[in-house]
């Protein structure tokens, strides 16, 4: 294929991406049968965001939030109606973060975007930058089916291809716990020197234990954060690129590893009998 071409093709792949104005959204809205599209949308940014969701705001302000936007369908002849409320934070690590925050650990998930769950008339997903909300106060059959048609048409007009973060797919499939993946873009552990953590969740017969990575953008970053760590701990050995063990008095023993940019260990305050070595070794291989 010629150069231009694949300019071509990359050019309109990017813009798909970032058409994500108000009126943009709207155009990729499915019509419904029996359905109206309100002409007005709501506009909400970080300045403003409280006056729709209150006290939730600073969380998703957390996770770079920059914009909210609120379409409604009215039901025909009804007074029912379904809201939906469109997201969009400065990346998909973000939009993932406040995602996968607020996801239940038990509820029916669907393959809407990269990941979605429905609870009756409320349907959840996550689509590259958009954490998307659509809910009615009426959750007879027909709501609940205009509800799915919605998603899932936005959702492919979007991106047919969503996936969740690639840096999830570090974790070892063997123990984990489905959909228990989260972002802590701030203050992991507890430790405002910590950020930008990804973590999944393992279980080993009738105990959990946790997985971590830690990425610090680069090596002087990640050195930087730890020499933090080692004197919050007061550990006085020498810091450098290996195995290391944080002595931390309110998280226990962490065995973990530095290289580069990425620090990634093991929380097991179960003192689960887990082959440590084996599975740093199996994030490293996927990591360098």
């Amino acid at each position: 294929m010629k150069k231009q071409s694949w300019l071509w093709i990359a050019l309109l792949w990017v813009q798909s991406i970032a058409a994500q104005s108000p009126q943009e959204l709207k155009s990729k809205l499915p019509a419904v049968k029996g359905w109206a599209l309100s002409a007005e949308v709501e506009t909400f940014d970080a300045n403003s965001l409280f006056e729709r969701i209150n006290g939730a705001a600073p969380g998703y302000i957390l996770f770079d939030f920059k914009e909210l936007n609120v379409f409604v369908y009215q039901k025909t002849k009804s007074e029912d109606y379904i809201t939906v409320q469109v997201y969009r934070h400065g990346s998909d690590i973000n939009a993932f973060g406040i995602y996968a925050s607020e996801r239940p650990t038990e509820t029916a998930f669907t393959k809407i975007g990269a990941e979605g769950y429905q609870e009756g008339a409320m349907l959840n997903f996550l689509v590259d930058k958009l954490y998307v909300k659509i809910e009615s106060p009426s959750s007879d059959a027909v709501t609940v089916k205009a509800i799915t048609k919605i998603a899932q048409d936005f959702a492919a007009k979007i991106n047919p291809k969503a996936a969740l973060p690639v840096k999830l797919l570090v974790f070892p499939a063997e123990n984990k716990i489905a959909h228990s993946e989260q972002y802590i873009a701030q203050s992991f552990l507890g430790h405002e020197f910590l950020n930008n953590a990804f973590t999944a969740d393992y279980k080993l017969g009738d105990n959990q234990y946790q997985l971590f990575v830690m990425d610090a953008g680069t090596t002087a970053t990640a050195k930087a954060m730890l020499e933090k760590y080692f004197g919050f701990t007061k550990q006085t050995d020498a810091l450098k690129e290996g195995q290391l063990i944080i002595q931390d008095k309110y998280n226990g023993d962490i065995a973990c590893r530095w290289k580069g940019q990425h620090i990634w260990g093991v929380l097991n305050d179960n003192g689960v009998p887990v082959a440590i070595d084996h599975v740093l070794d199996a994030i490293e291989k996927k990591l360098h």
